[in-house]
C-alpha cells in the first residue's frame, strides 16, 4: 500500500482575516486532495492533513507567503493507512476552550527543544504535567508526569484551581501531542500568577521525532486524533484500535472483554451509552460492513476504493 504523508502543525497569531484564510486553504486543500482538518480562528490556527509531502508543503507555504504565519515547528509522519476521511476547515472563535481573562497572544511559558526536554524533567525541583485528556495518559506518558484525570481540556482549569497552593512553588513544565494545548495552559497559568512555566515545542509528536530512541524518556505509545488512533516511539502505527461508542483507545485486552463489541460499545461505555445509541451504532457497522463487502467505503470523499 502507497504511504501517505502527515503533518500537524499551529501557530498563535492575531488574524483579522481568518475566514479569508481558510476559505483559499479551504480551496487550495480541495485542489490538492488534501484531507484532514484545518481549524481557522481569530487566535490562529490547528491543523493535521494528509497527502503527498509536496502537497502539503505547498499549502504550508501559502500560509507564509499569503498569510506571514511563521509555522516553526511541523510534524511530520507517515503511514501506510489513510488517516482521514476527508477535508474540511472549521471557523472557531478560539483556537480551544479555556476559560479565563489570560491572552495567549499576549503571554506564554517558555518554550523548550525536544533536544532539551530531558534535562528539564530531570530536575527534582520541575514538576511535570499531562495536560492531554485522562484516555491518552493511559496509553502512554513521559516517566514520572503528573496526570491531572481531566476528561476534556476545559477541566485543566478546576485541576489547577484545586491544586494550586501546591503547584505554585514548583517549576512547571507541560507537554501535550502537538503543543498548542500546553502552550494554552501556560499562558493561563502565568494569568495566574505562576512563575516558571514551560511547555514542550510541538509536542510529544515533535519530541518521538527529534530525540533518538535510546534517549527517549517517553512510555508507551501517544494518542493521535486521526484513523491510526495512536502512533509509537518511532512514529509508526501503534496497537490500539478506537472505540466508536466513547471514542477511547483499546487495546488488545480491552477487544477481548465481554464488553466489546465492534462499532458499539467497550469496556469503558458499555454501561454508559444507552440501548438506544447501542441500537443505532450497531446499525451503523453494519453498513460499514455491507459496504466494505461490496468494495466501497462507508464514509469520505471518496466513496470508492
Amino acid at each position: 500500500m502507497k504511504s501517505t504523508t502527515i503533518v500537524s502543525f499551529y501557530e498563535l497569531t492575531s488574524l483579522k482575516d481568518y475566514k479569508k484564510l481558510g476559505r483559499d486553504i479551504e480551496r487550495l486543500g480541495f485542489k490538492l486532495k488534501i484531507l484532514g482538518t484545518f481549524i481557522s480562528t481569530p487566535q490562529g490556527i490547528n491543523t493535521t492533513l494528509s497527502g503527498s509531502k509536496k502537497d502539503l508543503l505547498e499549502l504550508v507555504n501559502l500560509l507564509r507567503n499569503n498569510y506571514g504565519l511563521d509555522i516553526e515547528c511541523l510534524n511530520w509522519s507517515e503511514s501506510n493507512k489513510t488517516p482521514f476521511k476527508r477535508f474540511k476547515v472549521r471557523f472557531k472563535n478560539q483556537i480551544l476552550p479555556l476559560e479565563g481573562s489570560f491572552d495567549p497572544l499576549k503571554e506564554r511559558g517558555r518554550s523548550v527543544e525536544p533536544i532539551e526536554w530531558n534535562l528539564l524533567i530531570n530536575d527534582s525541583d520541575t514538576l511535570l504535567i499531562d495536560v492531554r485528556n485522562e484516555y491518552e495518559t493511559n496509553i502512554g506518558s513521559f516517566i514520572g508526569s503528573t496526570n491531572p484525570l481531566i476528561s476534556n481540556f476545559t477541566e485543566f482549569k478546576d485541576f489547577v484551581e484545586t491544586n494550586s497552593p501546591d503547584l505554585k512553588e514548583k517549576k512547571i513544565a507541560m507537554y501535550c501531542t502537538g503543543g498548542i494545548r500546553c502552550e494554552i495552559a501556560s499562558s493561563f497559568l502565568i494569568d495566574q500568577g505562576f512563575k516558571d512555566v514551560f511547555q514542550l515545542k510541538g509536542g510529544v509528536l515533535n519530541y518521538l521525532e527529534k530525540v533518538k530512541k535510546e534517549d527517549q524518556l517517553w512510555e508507551g505509545e501517544c494518542f493521535v486524533f486521526d484513523e491510526r488512533v495512536s502512533v509509537d516511539r518511532c512514529l509508526d502505527e501503534g496497537n490500539y484500535i478506537q472505540c466508536f461508542g466513547c471514542r477511547r483507545p483499546l487495546s488488545e485486552d480491552d477487544q477481548s472483554s465481554v464488553h466489546y463489541v465492534k462499532g458499539v460499545s467497550c469496556p469503558y461505555c458499555h454501561n454508559i451509552s444507552s440501548e438506544e445509541d447501542k441500537t443505532r451504532f450497531a446499525q451503523r457497522q453494519k453498513q460499514i460492513e455491507l459496504a466494505e463487502a461490496r468494495g466501497f467505503k462507508h464514509l469520505g470523499q471518496s466513496a470508492r476504493k
